[in-house]
């Protein structure tokens, strides 16, 4: 992902704030990765903090280095051969993966169908298997992990992260966002904040899916990756955690008390969350603002880019705009494109912006069956969800949720910090249904 696709890019962090944080998170991590004593668990945390490291130099490593490629896509595509060396082969043929397969497989179709193979193609090609190999690689952990450990080992993968967000907090090191030039974006020196504001999802999903650390400790991580993302000011993310949390919180409070006293306690619970909801609105009502013009309905949004007006163009950071010129593009094109799009990652060659909502993406590059067949992927991991009877059942469904909200205003999937989200939720289901049935068999 290249700064020009997100948009305006953040200042790096100087050097001397971003070498010694480094060096002494690696030398954290390989303690840690050595302490799993797994080679699944230490694989994803060392591919996880290696990204959101690397990340962090993006002056470096965005820049073309072989092949027209960056470091940070050379690393992903050597990561994605590491992390096969590292799961049981055996579990690539599980019927639980067959959605991501076909995703594959409409990739290599589509792009065969618009003139063959593309350097694009490769891309999607290694970011599936990448999203593969990391929920292998965490169902294997999860499965072997001593007493359940890995999600708690997982978070040391991100302490630089808010080590490098403090840091541009204390030394004033922001970004100034697109549509508001009175809002600052603090990042740690990141690229942008939509991939940095993944990264604490990611960090507040495993901590949420956590079962082995202290509660107070857990809460206070919860609540650092929430202020985290506030500070990050990416309104998406804020909105998508949303589900998670309320889940989280909802069935934490729920457990401790005997089921006569639940009802009771629900009702406790929805007159709390209503009277937060009304509290958060009023503070962020001004970030907020365009959200209350766009569910009016005074403003139509179904038209051509060009019939847009400059204000039109500008509400909700320009995605309604982004997302028409991608859809009258596709309803411009011809019957194949109709139905498998115009190619993977072929939005390169005619669009500045990517298109901030992966199922008008997919509309785009595959077509039709594309957007049907990333339904039946989201779909199909959330029945997975639902299926599982385990204290964690209700904070899966609300880490799906929040996944699929997620991308209704940014690509998570498009990322390679949303392919570690993903695998991380969709691992953690494959473990708790493998699990349910080991169970069942027993019983």
């Amino acid at each position: 992902m290249l700064s020009n696709e997100l948009g305006n890019a953040s200042p790096s962090l100087p050097a001397y704030l971003l070498y010694p944080v480094a060096l002494l998170s690696l030398l954290i991590i390989l303690f840690v990765m050595a302490r799993t004593r797994d080679r699944a668990a230490a694989f994803v945390i060392g591919a996880s903090w290696l990204r959101y490291v690397m990340s962090a130099f993006h002056t470096i490593t965005y820049k073309p280095l072989a092949a027209g490629m960056s470091a940070n896509a050379l690393a992903s595509m050597g990561l994605f051969v590491v992390g096969l060396m590292n799961i049981n082969l055996r579990h690539l043929t599980l019927r639980f993966l067959l959605p991501f397969y076909v995703l594959i497989a409409l990739a290599i179709v589509s792009a065969f169908g618009n003139g063959g193979p593309t350097p694009g193609l490769l891309t999607v090609v290694t970011k599936h298997g990448y999203l593969i190999v990391i929920i292998l690689a965490v169902y294997g952990a999860m499965t072997r992990a001593r007493g359940g450990d890995f999600m708690a080992s997982m978070l040391w993968a991100f302490f630089p992260v808010f080590v490098w967000q403090l840091m541009s907090i204390v030394f004033g090191y922001g970004k100034l966002t697109e549509t508001d030039v009175t809002a600052m974006s603090y990042i740690g020196g990141y690229n942008h904040e939509a991939a940095f504001s993944v990264t604490l999802a990611t960090c507040l999903t495993a901590a949420c899916f956590a079962t082995r650390i202290n509660k107070t400790l857990k809460f206070a991580i919860i609540a650092t990756c929430v202020v985290g993302i506030l500070l990050a000011n990416y309104r998406t993310t804020l909105v998508a955690i949303a589900p998670l949390l309320l889940m989280y919180f909802f069935f934490s409070s729920l457990r401790p008390f005997p089921l006569r006293d639940r009802p009771f306690i629900v009702a406790s619970l929805i007159i709390i969350g209503a009277i937060g909801l009304g509290v958060v609105s009023l503070l962020f009502a001004e970030r907020f603002n365009d959200v209350s013009v766009v569910t009016s309905g005074d403003v139509n949004f179904f038209k051509r880019p060009a019939e847009y007006t400059v204000d039109e163009g500008r509400l909700l950071s320009g995605r309604p705009y982004i997302w028409s010129s991608y859809i009258f593009a596709w309803l411009d094109g011809d019957l194949t494109e109709y139905v498998i799009g115009f190619g993977p990652e072929s939005w390169n060659d005619t669009f500045p912006l990517y298109a901030h909502n992966t199922l008008v993406n997919y509309l785009y590059e595959y077509g039709i069956v594309g957007v049907v067949i990333l339904l039946w992927v989201w779909g199909s991991m959330l029945v997975s969800a639902l299926r599982v009877r385990h204290p964690q059942g209700g904070v899966l469904v609300g880490a799906h949720l929040s996944y699929i909200v997620l991308n209704m205003a940014t690509m998570p999937m498009w990322m390679v910090e949303g392919n570690i989200l993903y695998g991380l939720i969709c691992g953690y289901t494959l473990y708790l249904l493998s699990q349910q049935r080991q169970q069942a068999k027993a019983a």
